[in-house]
């Protein structure tokens, strides 16, 4: 006696766990890589081995279900392609003079790798940095070319551009490092101290630098005057101007005076010694030296002199001893005669004693009239008092004739 039993069986199908990234996956070295994660998109939970992704090695990643899952073991696969380095002709790196040749920044590199530049070109006047950056498809990294540009430097040198010397005197030595580290050569190479000339330093090559320069010596002659001869002359004259005679070329004079006291200034300069009045008040001559210096360019030449004599007039007081008032001309005044009269009063008197008249002046002569008419022929005297510029007082008493 039974009964028909039955045995149920129910079959689940196993599930393949899915997730975002697919089974497979290539990538460039070292980018980005994904998260693996638990559970799967399709709900089915598990372990991966390895846990995490490596963005620098190939490698097979495997998801395992949890047990009492109907679920079937997947993986993910990721190659890592190596990332190539762009290479190019001109390297990485350039050190250039200021102005100096650069390169144009190309694409694709020698190794077949395209991308940009920034900044795209060249600067030949100062330094930078430019990246090339590979396009996105392409497995490699970004690469840097760095440009140093030097400033160019002018040689300079502790001489200066330019001197100026007299003719033979020493002369500097051209020295074939600049004070800021140029070497180079000069040509000429040595200086001539007799011989005005140009001297042109040219770098030697592999230097950052403006180009050659040059030096200027300027030779200059000794430079003479001729100040010409003696002078004599008296008190009271008046000294003309004297030109002085140089050597060719644009020649500066300086002359002094060693005794001012003649009327001449104690110094002076130009081509010329002024004009002057004597002065020699004294009783006997007076000499003063006269020194002239030629000057070119700092060269100095001799000092040439010459010496001027002033000597005194005479300093009596004169009065002529006979005049003729008889309107030729000649000696139809009477006048009293000094170099240095400052004061003069003379009384003519007749042979009776009467007052004639009275001269009061260097300036004042006797026209021999008295009142208006002439006075007749004889002897005349006359008594005069003169204070002379030398503070002498001088008396005189004496005869005149007039004549007709």
């Amino acid at each position: 006696c039974a009964t028909t039993a039955t045995f149920t069986v129910t079959v689940n199908p196993n599930i393949t766990p899915t997730f975002p990234f697919g089974t497979a996956l290539t990538i460039c070295s070292g980018v980005t890589v994904p998260t693996l994660t638990s559970p799967s998109t399709n709900g089915i939970t598990g372990t991966w081995s390895p846990s995490v992704v490596s963005n620098t090695a190939s490698g097979v990643y495997t998801f395992t279900p949890t047990a009492g899952q109907c679920a079937t073991t997947t993986s993910l696969s990721v190659t890592v392609t190596p990332n190539i380095i762009p290479t190019f002709s001109f390297g990485t790196t350039l050190t250039i003079c200021s102005g100096g040749t650069v390169p144009t920044l190309t694409s694709p590199s020698t190794n077949g790798i395209t991308g940009t530049w920034s900044p795209s070109v060249v600067n030949n006047t100062a330094s930078g940095v430019y990246t090339f950056t590979p396009n996105g498809a392409i497995c490699a990294t970004p690469v840097t070319f760095t440009v140093t540009v030097n400033p160019n430097i002018t040689p300079a040198f502790s001489l200066g551009a330019s001197q100026s010397i007299c003719i033979n005197a020493s002369v500097p030595i051209l020295p074939i490092t600049s004070t800021n580290g140029i070497t180079g050569t000069w040509s000429p190479s040595v200086i001539s101290n007799t011989a005005s000339g140009v001297y042109t330093f040219t770098p030697n090559a592999g230097q950052c630098v403006t180009g050659a320069v040059t030096f200027t010596m300027q030779i200059n002659a000794i430079p003479t005057v001729n100040t010409g001869s003696d002078t004599i002359v008296y008190d009271g004259a008046v000294v003309p101007l004297r030109n002085l005679i140089t050597s060719a070329g644009i020649v500066s004079l300086s002359w002094t005076n060693s005794n001012p006291a003649i009327g001449l200034a104690a110094s002076g300069t130009g081509n010329f010694i002024p004009s002057f009045t004597a002065i020699n008040s004294g009783n006997d001559p007076i000499t003063a030296t006269i020194t002239v210096t030629p000057t070119t360019n700092g060269c100095v030449g001799v000092p040439q002199r010459y010496v001027i004599t002033v000597r005194p007039l005479n300093k009596d007081v004169f009065v002529p001893n006979v005049f003729s008032p008889n309107g030729d001309g000649k000696n139809d005044q009477l006048f009293v005669y000094g170099n240095y009269i400052d004061k003069v009063e003379m009384y003519i008197y007749n042979q009776w004693g009467q007052l004639i008249t009275m001269i009061n002046s260097r300036t004042q002569g006797w026209d021999g009239t008295h009142k208006g008419k002439p006075q007749p022929v004889g002897v005349y005297v006359y008594a005069l008092k003169a204070v002379m510029s030398d503070g002498r007082t001088v008396t005189l008493k004496g005869s005149i004739t007039l004549i007709r």
